[in-house]
C-alpha cells in the first residue's frame, strides 16, 4: 500500500498549512495555541496520522528557506528521506536547486520548527525558557521586586469554541477517522453552536421572566415556549427553567408537554399551599408542584377544568415563588390582551418572542400584540424578538412584508417542525436537529437581551 502524503508548508511563526495528497478534503490550517508550540502541533498531527493509518507517513515539508522530504512512523520517529514521489507545486515561481548532503540521521522525534528541522536522540530545546527554571543559587529570602513571567504560571484562557475538536463538517469526519483533534473553523455552524451555548449560560438578573405572546392562537406559542425552556435547562442545568401555563381556560399546554402534570400539580394548588411572601420556601416543597421535563426544565399548569382564568395578582404570586429558586420563568401566554396573566406576563417580562407564522391572519395579530405591548411596556420592545416560523400552506412573501414592517425588531427564522405542526407531545430529543440548533441560537439570543436589559 502506498503510504499517504502529507505536505506540510509552514506560513508564519505560529501556523502551518497541511494538505492530503490523496484526499478529498480542503487544506487544513494548523495553529499554535497557549499550551503547545507550532512544532508540537504539527508534530502530533502527522504522528496521529501515521497511528492512524498504521503506516508511515511521507511528508513534504516546506519553509521560507526550504524543503524536506520526510518520513514519520506510527512511533512518532522521523527520518529524512529521498522524495518518492514529484514534488508538488505549491507556486509558479520554482524554487533554486538545492544540493543535499548524504547524512546518517538517527532516529529520533521530530521537531518542527519555522526555521529549521532538528533531529536526534536527545533533541534540545531551541532556546531556554524562564519559565519553570531554578537558580543555581538556593533563594531563601523574600521575594522582591515585579515578577514578570507571573502571566505565564496562570492558567491559560480555555476557549472551548474554538479549541475542541471538531464533531461535524469535514474536519469532523476527519478526527473520527483518523484520531485527529482538528478544531472547527471559526465562521462554521459548529462554532457558532458552541459560542451559543457558552452564551445560554450567562449569569441573569433576578425573577428573569421570559414571555411568548401572540394574540392569535395556532400560531406555535405553546410548543416553542416548552422547547425553548428545555433547550436553556439543557445548558443552564436542571432545576434551573420553570415554565408557567399562563394562558386561558381550555389551552393545549398540558397536552403538549412531554411529561403531563399528576392531579393536584397545578397554580392553583401551589398558590393555596405556599405563601408568596414566605422567603423560606425549601425547595423540596416547591417541587411537590412542579413536573420535571426529559431535558430538566420544569412545568406548572394554570387553572384545571373549568375555573376561573389566573389574575393578575396570581401571575404575581407565582413569579414571587417561583423566582427565588429559578433562574429564568417562562410565561406561555393565551390570547387575550384583557387577561391578568397576560397583562403581568408583559409587564413582568425581561424578553418577548412574538412567533410569526407566514400567513397574513398571523402577520396582522402580530401588529396588533406588538401594538399592545408598546402601549403596556414600550421600553422591552427592544428586548423583543419576532421569530418567524415555516408550515405548511405558508405564503412565502408575507415574511417580506413582517420583516418590512418590523424594521427596529429582531427577527430570527424558525425551521418547519414536523412535532410542532403535529399537535404532538414536545421531547427536545426528538426534535430535529436543524430545529434544536435553531431553538439554541435563539435561545443565546433572548440570554443576552435579558442579560443586558439589566447590565
Amino acid at each position: 500500500m502506498t503510504p499517504p502524503t502529507v505536505d506540510v508548508e509552514i506560513t508564519s511563526k505560529t501556523t502551518a498549512r497541511a494538505t492530503l495528497a490523496d484526499a478529498k478534503v480542503p487544506p487544513m490550517n494548523l495553529e499554535a495555541n497557549d499550551n503547545k508550540t507550532l512544532s508540537t502541533v504539527v508534530h502530533e498531527f502527522l504522528h496521529n496520522m501515521a497511528q492512524a493509518q498504521d503506516a508511515d507517513v511521507e511528508v513534504v515539508y516546506r519553509t521560507a528557506k526550504d524543503t524536506r522530504f520526510l518520513t514519520v512512523g506510527p512511533d512518532g520517529r522521523a527520518e529524512e528521506r529521498a522524495p518518492s514521489m514529484p514534488l508538488p507545486t505549491v507556486s509558479p515561481t520554482s524554487p533554486e536547486p538545492v544540493v543535499a548532503e548524504a547524512t546518517a540521521l538517527p532516529a529520533g522525534p521530530v521537531v518542527v520548527a519555522t526555521e529549521q528541522i532538528a533531529y536526534g536522540v536527545d533533541p534540545q530545546p531551541a532556546a531556554p525558557s524562564p519559565v519553570g527554571q531554578r537558580s543555581v543559587e538556593p533563594s531563601t529570602g523574600p521575594i522582591e521586586g515585579l515578577l514578570d513571567e507571573l502571566p505565564q504560571l496562570s492558567a491559560p484562557h480555555a476557549n472551548p469554541a474554538a479549541s475542541d475538536p471538531a464533531r461535524l463538517g469535514v474536519r469532523g469526519r476527519l478526527n473520527a477517522m483518523l484520531g485527529l483533534k482538528f478544531a472547527p473553523k471559526s465562521d462554521s455552524l459548529e462554532t457558532r453552536l458552541r459560542e451559543a451555548q457558552t452564551t445560554i449560560t450567562r449569569p441573569l438578573p433576578e425573577d428573569a421572566v421570559l414571555t411568548f405572546a401572540h394574540l392569535k392562537g395556532g400560531v406555535g406559542k405553546t410548543p416553542m415556549s416548552v422547547s425553548l425552556a428545555e433547550t436553556l435547562a439543557e445548558y443552564r442545568g436542571p432545576a434551573t427553567i420553570t415554565c408557567m401555563d399562563l394562558g386561558e381556560v381550555g389551552g393545549s399546554f398540558v397536552d403538549r408537554v412531554a411529561v403531563p402534570p399528576a392531579a393536584g400539580k397545578d397554580v392553583v394548588n401551589l398558590l393555596a399551599s405556599i405563601d408568596p411572601a414566605a422567603a423560606d420556601t425549601r425547595p423540596s416543597t416547591l417541587a411537590r408542584y412542579l413536573t420535571r421535563q426529559p431535558s430538566g426544565s420544569d412545568i406548572i399548569v394554570g387553572q384545571p377544568g373549568t375555573e376561573k382564568p389566573l389574575t393578575y395578582d396570581d401571575a404575581t404570586a407565582l413569579g414571587a415563588i417561583l423566582g427565588r429558586h429559578r433562574d429564568v420563568l417562562v410565561a406561555d401566554t393565551g390570547n387575550s390582551s384583557h387577561a391578568g396573566s397576560w397583562r403581568w406576563a408583559i409587564t413582568a417580562a425581561h424578553a418577548i418572542i412574538v412567533p410569526v407564522p407566514l400567513r397574513r391572519d398571523a402577520a396582522a395579530a402580530a401588529q396588533r400584540t406588538l401594538a399592545t405591548i408598546a402601549a403596556i411596556r414600550p421600553d422591552v420592545l427592544t428586548s423583543t424578538v419576532v421569530v418567524i416560523t415555516a408550515g405548511p400552506g405558508d405564503v412565502p412573501m408575507v415574511e417580506t412584508e413582517v420583516v418590512n414592517a418590523l424594521p427596529a425588531l429582531r427577527v430570527c427564522r424558525m425551521p418547519f417542525e414536523p412535532l410542532f405542526a403535529s399537535g404532538e407531545r414536545i421531547a427536545l430529543s426528538q426534535l430535529q436537529r436543524q430545529t434544536q440548533d435553531a431553538l439554541t441560537v435563539l435561545a443565546a439570543t433572548v440570554v443576552d437581551l435579558m442579560a443586558d436589559a439589566v447590565g
